[in-house]
């Protein structure tokens, strides 16, 4: 016979085959569930204004007047008054002595280095006894010439022979000449074997040592007067307005961190065609010998009077030849300006006060902006530098 199965205690509960789908269905709808609230809550969250749109916090600094002399600095070179380089311009041969060395304090006139005379001597005097000689038959052929001409005169002799003996003493003349002027050429030869001190001064360097050959042109000694010095320099072209002789110049002194106040003493009146550049100079006096020459000097030329500028400090410009540009805040809004560039001094750039003091212009960010930019502005952190005016 046939079993049936006997039926749950339970008539409630449902059949175990449809407990499954709903065990399904009941995990899906609380994954969706969670899914849809963690979207809504990331929803709620996101930024829906653009970067480009979003006000962009910048720290800014007021804009201050003040008083401003521009500056004008150079490198000089301290220079002698005098100096000279001392070798043979017209005769070769041995350098047989130099009485000097670089320090030594030589008179006019004195000897400093000899080369070996004995040629130019031999030449000088072969060239005087020749004019000696040349005089002599000279002065016998015009007595001669004397008497013709009176033989002449009394027809004698024909007038064709006393014009030929007066053209023989012409010749002799010229001869004479010819030698006394290659005399003069070999006093210079031995002159130039004898090397003299050109002036009251002191050897600077010494080049060559006896027993060297020296050529003409070569040098073996310098000479410098260092009781004048003259500290020249070159200041480009746009510099010319304040190049004037009498203004007054600064100079510090490199070898000896001496400073100096004189004043422009000669401005050259053309500018060089190759550099567009300008020669000026300023004499000092150094009669005490403390200055030494071929060192260098700085100069500092300021401009007269002053000027009303506006200061900002340099990072809150860019500065690209004569112009710096710049961001003001107007209202919530940052706008870029160009104002003329003055100068630069510690850290602060020096504009053309084209914009009202007390001006809003922005210091931290300004990498990031754009002209017309919403910005949220806040003071600048930092302690801004400060320039004094100089005197």
């Amino acid at each position: 016979m046939t079993q049936i199965p006997e039926e749950s205690g339970n008539p409630s509960a449902p059949p175990r085959n449809l407990r499954l789908p709903w065990s399904i269905a009941a995990g899906t709808a609380l994954v969706i569930l969670v899914g849809i609230t963690l979207g809504v809550r990331a929803a709620s969250r996101q930024n829906h204004t653009a970067l480009a749109q979003a006000r962009k916090v910048v720290g800014v600094i007021p804009v201050k007047e003040t008083l401003y002399r521009a500056e004008h600095r150079y490198v000089g070179a301290l220079l002698a008054w005098n100096e000279s380089k001392l070798g043979p311009q017209f005769v070769s041969g041995y350098l047989t002595e130099v009485r000097c060395r670089p320090g030594a304090v030589v008179r006019k006139g004195e000897p400093l280095a000899i080369i070996e005379p004995e040629m130019a001597k031999s030449r000088s005097i072969a060239s005087q006894k020749q004019a000696e000689a040349l005089k002599s038959q000279l002065w016998a052929l015009a007595r001669e010439s004397e008497r013709i001409q009176g033989l002449e005169k009394k027809g004698i002799i024909s007038v064709n022979d006393a014009e030929r003996k007066l053209a023989g003493v012409q010749s002799e003349q010229a001869k004479l000449e010819a030698a006394q002027a290659q005399m003069a050429s070999s006093d210079l030869e031995v002159q130039d074997t004898i090397q003299r001190a050109p002036f009251d001064g002191e050897i600077a360097n010494r080049y060559l040592d006896p027993g060297a050959f020296v050529h003409p042109g070569d040098f073996i000694l310098e000479v410098v007067d260092r009781s004048k010095i003259r500290c020249s320099t070159d200041a480009p072209e746009e510099d010319h307005p304040f190049l004037e002789v009498g203004r007054s110049v600064h100079l510090r002194l490199l070898a000896n961190s001496r400073d100096l106040d004189a004043k422009i003493s000669r401005v050259s009146p053309a500018a060089d065609p190759s550099t567009r550049t300008i020669h000026f100079e300023v004499d000092l006096d150094n009669k005490d010998l403390s200055i030494s020459v071929g060192t260098t000097a700085e100069m500092l030329i300021l401009e007269s009077g002053g000027r009303r500028v506006i200061q900002i400090p340099s990072s809150a410009a860019k500065v690209e030849g004569h112009r710096a540009t710049l961001f003001v805040i107007e209202g919530d809004r940052a706008r870029k300006k160009v104002l003329p560039f003055l100068g630069e001094r510690e850290g602060l750039l020096f504009l053309s006060p084209d914009l009202p003091q007390g001006s809003l212009v922005v210091l931290d960010g300004r990498n990031q902006l754009e002209d017309g930019d919403q910005v949220i502005a806040r003071p600048a952190t930092g302690s801004t530098p400060e320039a004094g005016v100089q005197p």
